[in-house]
């Protein structure tokens, strides 16, 4: 398999980073890996505190059933506190997996 197609890979499926340390890019990598890693965290501390702040408005009393938190999905996927996190999120591995296949292979990588 060829080296971009792998970075690609990498960065695209697996987690944002991963392509650019395979290409021996470290700073780059390493940025990506952060910086997805913060995002993920943001994402998923304001997913729990509006989902337990809707709940709360919403269906206190009642219990916590499938439908129920289908409905729920959807109030905190409509909220904007958690479009941006979120869409940033979503931006940060976009550009990542675009970099990984995109960028130019180290001389040594060439020969495989």
């Amino acid at each position: 398999m060829r080296p971009a197609l792998k970075a690609f890979l990498l960065s695209a499926l697996v987690f944002p980073g991963l392509g650019q340390l395979y290409k021996q890019d470290r700073q780059k990598g390493i940025i990506l890996i952060l910086a997805g890693n913060l995002l993920l965290a943001l994402v998923i501390l304001v997913g729990v505190t509006v989902f337990a702040q809707e709940y709360m408005d919403t269906l206190y009393p009642q219990a916590l059933t499938a439908d129920n938190l289908r409905i729920l999905m959807v109030r905190v996927a409509s909220r904007p506190l958690f479009y941006f996190p979120a869409g940033t999120f979503l931006a940060v591995w976009g550009f990542a997996a675009a970099d990984a296949a995109l960028s130019p292979i180290p001389p040594s990588e060439e020969k495989e």
